[in-house]
């Protein structure tokens, strides 16, 4: 009986995606149809919350209603999930129902244009975050 050697698998390394950050950010409901033109790079901003994503849409200058955003990336075809931890090292995303939503927003798309020019890097299924 002939001795039949298994077939070793060698795994290739998969090409490292990078994205720059532009400082475009658009917020949702709000830019909408100037997100549809977004080019790589470019950051969509949306609330994290039940009321602001069904029965109250879109109303960021409401408060009694607690949440924080969140963000995507857009890879020049479509917008991929962005972690934000790394930018957002005091969790100034987060606001509180005696806070306006838009207040927060400001506050989120300042920091995020000072990032501007940082380099993301993908990490797992499709996720992008800041490069150490």
């Amino acid at each position: 009986m002939a001795k039949h050697n298994k077939l070793r698998y060698q795994v290739k390394d998969k090409p490292r995606v990078t994205i720059k950050l532009t400082g475009i950010i658009f917020l949702q409901y709000v830019d909408d149809e100037a997100a549809e033109t977004a080019k790589k790079g470019d950051l969509l901003v949306y609330p994290y919350n039940e009321a602001l994503n069904t029965t109250r849409q879109g109303e960021y200058h409401s408060t009694g209603f607690t949440g924080y955003f969140k963000a995507d990336v857009s890879d020049g075809k479509i917008w991929q999930p962005l972690l934000l931890g790394q930018i957002f090292k005091n969790n100034e995303q987060y606001f509180s129902k005696t806070e306006r939503p838009i207040d927060t927003y400001h506050l989120c798309a300042e920091i995020l244009r000072d990032n501007a020019g940082i380099t993301l890097i993908r990490t797992y299924r499709e996720h992008y975050e800041p490069e150490n």
